[in-house]
């Protein structure tokens, strides 16, 4: 787990961006940069390496998953302390549950919630009524690698 300052941007990354990450689709940026705090969660976790399962294959999902995990690039937060902030956002908007915990995550963690693309559901609750923790897409912020 990596400790930085105060000062030191910190993010919370949705399934989407963890899939990302790990296809190499975000291969530099300020995502890969040690100048960040990345953490996430376990179901967020167990998500990213389903859909990398049916991508790729099990073998490899695992693997990848694995690795990420051994990196201390990432710090990860226990459900047990996200489940019920994230029961909370599912009963009052209309979000798949993973977008639930990564916000859940961010509030938790005092980060930015980041996710891969503005899915039409998290794009429309935020303009219904703002969060109480600051979202960023992967999509709109500076990165390299393939389309």
């Amino acid at each position: 787990m990596r400790h930085l300052n105060a000062s030191t941007p910190s993010f919370s990354f949705d399934s989407g961006v963890l899939v990302e990450m790990l296809l190499g689709k975000i291969v530099s940026g300020p995502l890969l940069e040690s100048t960040i705090t990345a953490n996430t969660c376990y179901f967020n976790l167990s998500e990213a390496e389903y859909v990398l399962c049916r991508l790729l294959d099990r073998t490899q999902a695992r693997s990848k998953v694995d690795k990420l995990v051994r990196s201390n690039y990432i710090s990860l937060t226990d459900v047990a302390e996200l489940y019920a902030n994230a029961a909370e956002i599912k009963c009052e908007r209309s979000l798949a549950l993973g977008e639930c915990y990564t916000i859940a995550n961010a509030k938790v963690t005092g980060s930015t919630a980041l996710f891969a693309f503005q899915e039409e559901d998290l794009k429309s609750e935020m303009e219904k009524k703002p969060f109480d923790v600051k979202i960023q897409f992967t999509e709109i912020l500076p990165r390299t690698g393939s389309p």
